[in-house]
């Protein structure tokens, strides 16, 4: 009764909550005492009832009666990806990150992604809730399936119309970080920064507009948002064990943090003028304004004319809730995305020309002289480069992703998987990255899958969109990632622009991580404006 009492306090501990309340509890050294007691408490239970439920598994014994599985994991995943899984199979039971999980692997990923009583949104939210960590108002008045539903409706349609103007400011982005490369070329110690710099200057003129685009600190919080406020949530390997303490946290976070309150006060206050404009020129019906989702290339005006406003919420704020969702699940991502890409080709010398060569022949068919420049792209000609496609899924595919994607069964019934495995109500199954994307059953290749070979995919039916048990980056079934065509585009672009703009070439080693906490490589690079 007690530990139940406990999960519901800290579970609907949520932003309705009053500082007050949150004083009350933390502010003395009894209330500090009592919630690091009660989430001892928590886990040793969660502990023991993860020991005595029939799971239809076989599991990975626990090493530690507290901690569980999760420092061998954090050691060297892909080590204990590869032991358990040859000793238990492709589905198991192990007690990790601070809970009981089923790892599911194989063919049986697809009844993961593809049972509706599964939600990834609710088992990533335990860890990291956007609406939360960056005070992004209330879930009930942006609810994820009118986030998602949006995208797929108001995205992914219009990218032809998008790519002129992605092209042009993925120009501008570039420049504004680069200026004027003397011939003689320009040194970088870090790719990451350049391509955030394009894709946020890139994605704001799409997602508010070319004159909001403009607008300085909107590009700083488009670029440096979930960075600065992530880097105030973790990682904190100590929380791990204690996940009920983590909505407190980042509650705390959202509504305490000076990051938090900045960003959301430069893109308040970037957002504010347009959206009172437009609201007012809509009721007006204002015959001299010129409607920007007539041309299909304002997403704002798509959020101000869907008509689900609550009327309770401030327009500007509601705008504002949107953007910063927008922010944390497409920007990072792509960033990181084309970061990778781009370091692998800097590993990888001869790919960069080989490119080069795809583009002329690829141009050439169109009509154009191989003197033009990345200005006549367009989305077809960007889909005629299938070596620069393979490249970008093959980089995806041998990301440092192992363990992932936490599915929560939200139903109020035990789930049966077709291998016997039963996941509990409450519970949660997480999606074995590194094996599938490994083996040689599931990728039906037997080539060395451990290694990155930029042209696996050419002529395969294989593009770096298409989802399924083989490639479960962006998920699988109608609950796939649906933003992934506009993001794979911008990455092509900004790689396929640089090839056709300057000679690239790598400053000493590139480094790839291995760890399950960094995402991204590392070193130094050089361009030279190509004659």
């Amino acid at each position: 009764m007690l530990t139940q009492y406990i999960h519901n306090f800290i579970n609907n501990f949520d932003q309705k909550k009053t500082m007050d309340q949150l004083q009350s509890v933390a502010s003395t050294k009894e209330g500090v005492i009592g919630l690091a007691t009660a989430a001892l408490l928590m886990s040793t239970v969660a502990v023991y009832k993860s020991t005595r439920n029939d799971r239809g598994c076989p599991q990975v014994p626990n090493q530690s009666f507290l901690w569980g599985s999760t420092p061998e994991y954090r050691k060297d995943p892909a080590a204990f990806i590869q032991k358990w899984e040859k000793e238990l199979g492709p589905v198991y039971g192990a007690y990790l990150f601070g809970q009981y999980t089923t790892v599911v692997s194989g063919h049986q990923v697809r009844e993961i992604f593809l049972n509706d009583d599964f939600d990834f949104i609710a088992g990533i939210r335990r860890d990291f809730d956007t609406n939360l960590l960056a005070n992004g108002g209330d879930l009930k008045d942006l609810p994820t399936h009118k986030f998602a539903g949006s995208i797929k409706k108001n995205l992914s349609p219009k990218l032809p119309f998008y790519t002129g103007r992605v092209i042009e400011h993925l120009k501008i982005g570039l420049k504004e970080f680069c200026g004027d490369v003397p011939d003689e070329g320009m040194e970088f110690d870090h790719v990451y920064p350049l391509v955030q710099h394009m894709v946020a200057k890139a994605s704001a003129s799409v997602f508010v507009g070319p004159e909001l685009a403009k607008n300085e600190q909107l590009i700083d919080s488009f670029k440096n948002m979930v960075l600065e406020v992530g880097s105030e949530l973790g990682p904190k390997p100590y929380l791990e064990f204690f996940p009920n303490l983590m909505r407190l946290r980042m509650w705390f976070i959202g509504k305490t943090s000076k990051k938090v309150k900045r960003h959301r006060d430069q893109l308040c206050a970037a957002l504010k003028p347009q959206v009172e404009y437009r609201l007012n020129a809509m009721k007006e019906n204002d015959s001299n304004w010129d409607r920007p989702v007539s041309k299909g290339q304002d997403f704002l005006q798509d959020i101000l004319e869907s008509g689900d406003i609550p009327a309770h919420v401030d327009p500007t704020e509601h705008c504002c809730d949107w953007v910063t969702q927008i922010i944390f699940a497409a920007l990072h991502t792509t960033s990181e995305n084309g970061t990778l890409s781009f370091y692998r080709l800097l590993d990888n010398p001869q790919v960069l020309e080989d490119l080069m060569e795809e583009q002329n022949q690829v141009l050439e068919e169109a009509g154009y002289d191989k003197t033009v420049g990345p200005e006549v792209f367009t989305r077809e000609i960007l889909n005629k480069f299938v070596k620069m496609d393979s490249v970008i899924r093959e980089t995806s595919r041998l990301r440092n992703d192992y363990i992932g994607l936490p599915h929560l069964n939200t139903s109020n019934k035990t789930i049966t998987l077709s291998g016997g495995a039963m996941i509990h109500a409450g519970e949660r199954a997480y999606v074995n990255f590194y094996s599938n994307h490994r083996d040689e059953n599931i990728q039906k290749m037997s080539d060395d899958l451990t290694t990155f070979k930029p042209y696996r995919f050419v002529n395969q039916d294989k593009n770096s969109t298409k989802i399924g048990e083989d490639f479960i980056f962006f998920g699988m079934g109608k609950h796939a990632c649906p933003g992934r065509w506009f993001a794979i585009q911008e990455i092509k672009t900004i790689i396929a622009m640089m090839i056709r703009s300057y000679q690239l070439s790598a400053l000493g080693p590139v480094t790839f991580p291995t760890s399950d906490y960094s995402r991204i490589p590392y070193g130094r690079f050089k361009i030279v404006p190509r004659k």
